[in-house]
């Protein structure tokens, strides 16, 4: 159970402009995190709401294991906070549901126990013994299905995709014995569908970006507190068109601004009121937006962000 504390945790973490009510814990089965605010009476008194949980509900919850992580603080606020529960002082990126937490990007060091955790499954496997079309479909299911996961809230960097395809390769070909095979064919075209001449591997920097554009659907299409939150932080009165790279942004929400392009791509705005349809930027009209059509005009705009929102 992580505790996370900082003096800044309540504009970064249970702001009440982003939501009503806020948001103090979240919680999935055992896996819950607890922000607090950078007051010692209210460590305490969270303490003593625990052990009074512990005696109604007969649950125990074990200190040994829960970590104190702060955010910006420069004070010694996470050792008090840690001897007030009793608990280690944790380092991020911090481990939420099996995935890497942090407030900073991650680095390429940080997923090397990913790739890691491939690397036991291959060789766990006798994969002398089987046939090309067994390992196939091994390395299209079961290696696959392990990055999912991540893949569906990060964008994986080059060389971890890279790592792990070196990996799924030499599965594929050599069949897990050390002396090397030749590959018969490029691994581009073995990603490729059945249909297109490939065998139907799954392409894993394709199926990254795939997974990721959910969350942009599910920012169009759900109702929900990440969407609240997300548009009232990133987007507001704005359109996802417009939407650019900030320097306080979080590692995620940048990492879902990379694959926008590609969501957006061959999509068709439906205009209803127009107040959140920007004229020149968006598809609305035509299979491109006016201002690739008409650059001349576009050129000479004053209002290049127009929409159909009036003024006040």
């Amino acid at each position: 159970m992580p505790f996370l504390g900082s003096p800044h945790l309540p504009r970064a973490m249970v702001q009440l402009k982003l939501l009503d009510d806020g948001v103090a814990v979240l919680q999935y089965a055992d896996d819950t995190i607890i922000c607090l605010k950078h007051d010692i009476e209210g460590a305490r008194n969270m303490k003593l709401l625990l052990y009074i949980y512990e005696l109604m509900a007969g649950l125990k919850i074990n200190f040994n294991k829960s970590e104190v992580l702060t955010l910006n603080d420069d004070s010694n606020w996470d050792s008090v906070c840690a001897e007030n529960f009793n608990c280690q002082i944790g380092t991020f990126p911090l481990k939420y549901l099996g995935v890497p937490v942090s407030p900073s990007r991650l680095h390429v060091a940080d997923w090397i126990p990913l790739v890691e955790k491939n690397s036991k499954k291959l060789d766990t496997w006798k994969a002398g013994l089987m046939s090309i079309a067994v390992r196939s479909t091994l390395t299209s299911s079961s290696l696959n299905n392990s990055l999912i996961y991540h893949m569906s809230i990060y964008l994986l960097p080059k060389t971890i995709i890279n790592n792990l395809d070196k990996a799924r390769r030499s599965f594929f070909w050599q069949g897990g014995r050390t002396k090397k095979k030749y590959h018969l064919v490029k691994w581009v075209k073995v990603c490729k569908s059945k249909k297109k001449g490939g065998i139907g591997i799954k392409d894993l920097r394709k199926m990254n970006i795939s997974l990721l554009s959910k969350w942009w659907w599910k920012l169009d299409k759900g109702n929900g507190l990440w969407q609240q939150i997300i548009k009232y932080k990133y987007i507001k009165n704005g359109s996802i068109t417009t939407l650019s790279h900030r320097q306080n942004d979080s590692a995620v929400w940048n990492d879902l601004l990379k694959i926008k392009d590609v969501y957006l791509y061959g999509r068709k705005k439906m205009v209803n009121n127009s107040q959140n349809t920007l004229f020149w930027k968006d598809t609305w009209l035509f299979d491109k937006p006016l201002y690739q059509l008409f650059h001349n005009l576009f050129n000479i705009c004053v209002q290049l962000d127009a929409s159909g929102r009036r003024r006040a």
